[in-house]
């Protein structure tokens, strides 16, 4: 089953520490952002371009991102899946399991 959560540390005296998938969902929106050559893919109510998976404490990511004209697309999605990795690495602590980059489609 689906957690909504990742616990980070359940051994605190105070209680357990968890972060919610939508922190990560807005750590991967920012990091697409820093990238030049990936445009992301604005939500709808039948795209969801940022896929947040958390099954047994292990997160995977899934991101839709469309490309500038003339980016080369192996570098640039190799960019953008280092800097979601990295940056969710850094601001929680927590490793990803797996971070896909898939392109759907090309802009000006």
């Amino acid at each position: 089953m689906a957690q909504d959560y990742v616990v980070l540390d359940d051994q605190n005296t105070n209680g357990m520490i968890a972060v919610n998938k939508s922190v990560f969902k807005a750590i991967a929106e920012i990091s697409i952002d820093e990238i030049e050559d990936a445009i992301q893919i604005p939500n709808s109510r039948f795209t969801k371009p940022l896929a947040i998976r958390i099954e047994d404490n292990r997160l995977n990511v899934e991101a839709d991102v469309r490309l500038k004209y003339g980016a080369n697309v192996e570098q640039t999605c190799e960019l953008v899946q280092n800097r979601i990795y990295e940056n969710i690495l850094f601001m929680t602590g927590f490793k990803a399991n797996k971070v896909t980059v898939n392109v759907s489609g090309f802009e000006n």
